[in-house]
């Protein structure tokens, strides 16, 4: 084993460590982020998962948050992305099983997602010369469960190799994260959804005052709703959680010290 292999192995050991102690992976990234761009020599990594079907930017890393913030506004403004089209559309370019896609226009990538003009628009304020796109696979390596999007703005010479070590990396910490029933990726190795990412945005603001110790009724007076109605969505949140307590929503929306 290389050297170099080696240091990838040694800094798998230490994220997965990092996870079962119960750390944040994205905290995590955002700490090597240096590394990861100094493997790849990429200035822009996107991790895209499938978060209730629907695509998640999950992490970025990036000196700024200048590649966020126009995802935001181009791609995720108007509406939630299917992920089966997303999926697709990135199958498209994996022919004959290569195990990664090489492009030079970024909005190629975006193809049937969004209008041409905003993908082009998109990306002409990043100024990326070439995109290199590899997917996640789940333990059986028959489903993705994710993408990452290597970003390069200057012209320069891509070592495959180190990319495909770093999408390694990756995919290992994110396999044992993701709930294949719930189609999520967890942030933590504690099965915490501390997003309350299988949630409504009105089922997002119920839990909450769950959470701070309101009652039914404050809720429903708070929220301008009925007491039914709120009945209604606690019955749809413990369903989703698969739950029938308040305290065991505690336990699944909450880290404890």
């Amino acid at each position: 084993m290389s050297t170099q292999n080696i240091k990838i192995l040694h800094k798998i050991i230490e994220l997965q460590s990092c996870i079962i102690q119960g750390r944040s992976i994205k905290a995590m990234l955002h700490k090597d982020k240096d590394f990861y761009r100094e493997k790849t020599g990429a200035d822009i990594i996107a991790i895209y998962v499938n978060e209730n079907e629907k695509v998640a930017l999950e992490y970025v890393v990036e000196d700024h948050h200048h590649f966020k913030e126009l995802a935001q506004e181009y791609i995720f403004s108007e509406k939630t992305l299917s992920w089966d089209g997303f999926r697709e559309n990135c199958r498209s370019h994996f022919t004959l099983d290569k195990r990664y896609h090489h492009t030079k226009d970024f909005s190629l990538m975006l193809k049937g997602l969004i209008s041409q003009k905003r993908a082009q628009k998109l990306s002409k304020e990043l100024q990326i010369q070439d995109v290199i796109t590899m997917p996640f696979y789940d333990f059986a390596n028959k489903n993705e469960i994710g993408y990452v999007c290597f970003m390069f703005q200057d012209e320069c010479c891509i070592e495959i190799n180190n990319l495909l070590e770093i999408q390694t990396l990756f995919e290992t910490l994110l396999r044992p994260l993701h709930d294949k029933q719930q189609n999520i990726i967890y942030t933590r190795c504690v099965r915490i959804d501390e997003e309350f990412k299988l949630l409504t945005e009105q089922e997002k603001r119920i839990a909450k005052k769950v959470l701070e110790g309101k009652s039914y009724p404050e809720i429903a007076e708070i929220l301008n709703l009925s007491i039914n109605t709120i009945k209604t969505h606690m019955k749809n949140i413990f369903k989703k959680y698969q739950i029938s307590s308040k305290i065991e929503l505690y336990n699944k929306l909450t880290i404890h010290p």
